[in-house]
C-alpha cells in the first residue's frame, strides 16, 4: 500500500531573538491510508509542529513533504489552500466552533466553499452527524452540547468534505475519559470505514491502545515506531 504522507529528512527550528530552538531534526516517516496513526510524546517534543508541516500549514527549513503524491513545497499558496480544502480535514483541541451556529450549520459551513448547494449541504451534514452519533442533537448550539459532543461536531465538520487526510491535534486532551474514548473510537472507525489517513498527535496515553500505529516522539525525533493492533512490538520501517 502506497504511503499517503511522506516526510524526507525534515528539520524545523524557531528563532526568538538570539535563541534558536530546533524542534524537528532530520525526521523521515511514511503514513499509510486506512489506519489511525498516533504520534505520541510529551508536550514540547515537536508533535504539533510535525502535524503542521505534514498538513502544509507550515514549511520545514529543510527536507521534503509529499501529500497524496504532491510535493507541498512545489505548490503555490493558492494551490496549497485549494489542496487543503479538497483533501484534508482538521480536528483541534479547542473545537473551533461558532457559538451562534447549530451543529448542523457548523458542518454545512465548509461544504459551501466546495460548491454544495444548501439542500445538498444539509443532507451531507445530517448524514455525517448521524454517523458520529449526533442526529438527535444537530439543531443545538455549542453552549447546549457537552465537550465530547462538541468534538464530535468538529469531527463531523472535517468528515463532511470526505477528506483523504484527516489531522487531529490533541483531540481528547480537554475531555474526560468517557468522552475521550468516544472521540478516539470515532476517529479510528473513520480511518477504517472511509479508508482515510488519520494522523493524530497527542500526549494522552489513553489513545495508544486505540491506534493502529504509534510513533513515539521526543526532542524532535521519532524514537520508536510500532504497530499496536497487529503485534505490539512489531517495528515499522519508515
Amino acid at each position: 500500500m502506497a504511503a499517503s504522507l511522506v516526510a524526507e529528512s525534515i528539520s524545523k527550528a524557531f528563532v526568538t531573538g538570539k535563541i534558536r530552538a530546533e524542534v524537528l531534526s532530520d525526521l523521515s516517516l511514511q503514513i499509510l491510508p486506512a489506519e489511525l496513526s498516533l504520534v505520541s510524546g510529551p508536550s514540547g517534543c515537536g508533535k504539533s509542529t510535525l502535524l503542521a508541516i505534514l498538513s502544509g500549514l507550515l514549511r520545514p527549513d529543510s527536507g521534503r513533504v509529499f501529500a497524496l503524491g504532491e510535493e507541498l513545497a512545489r505548490l503555490s499558496p493558492d494551490q496549497r489552500e485549494r489542496f487543503r480544502l479538497q483533501h484534508t480535514g482538521f480536528v483541534f483541541q479547542g473545537f473551533n466552533l461558532f457559538p451562534a451556529l447549530s451543529a448542523l450549520e457548523q458542518v454545512m459551513l465548509p461544504l459551501g466553499y466546495l460548491g454544495f448547494g444548501n439542500a445538498a449541504a444539509r443532507r451531507r451534514a445530517g448524514s455525517v452527524l448521524e454517523e458520529v452519533g449526533l442526529a438527535a442533537r444537530m439543531h443545538l448550539r455549542p453552549a447546549e452540547l457537552s465537550g465530547g459532543e462538541k468534538q464530535r461536531v468538529a469531527i463531523a465538520r472535517a468528515l463532511a468534505k470526505e477528506p483523504q487526510l484527516l489531522f487531529a491535534d490533541e483531540p481528547t486532551s480537554a475531555l474526560d475519559a468517557a468522552n475521550g474514548q468516544i472521540v478516539i473510537d470515532t476517529l479510528h472507525r473513520i480511518a477504517h470505514s472511509h479508508r482515510a489517513t488519520v494522523l493524530c498527535v497527542s500526549h494522552d496515553p489513553r489513545l495508544i491502545s486505540h491506534a493502529d500505529r504509534v510513533l513515539a516522539m521526543e526532542d524532535g525525533k521519532i524514537l520508536s515506531d510500532r504497530r499496536v493492533r497487529t503485534a505490539a512490538s512489531e517495528e515499522v520501517s519508515s
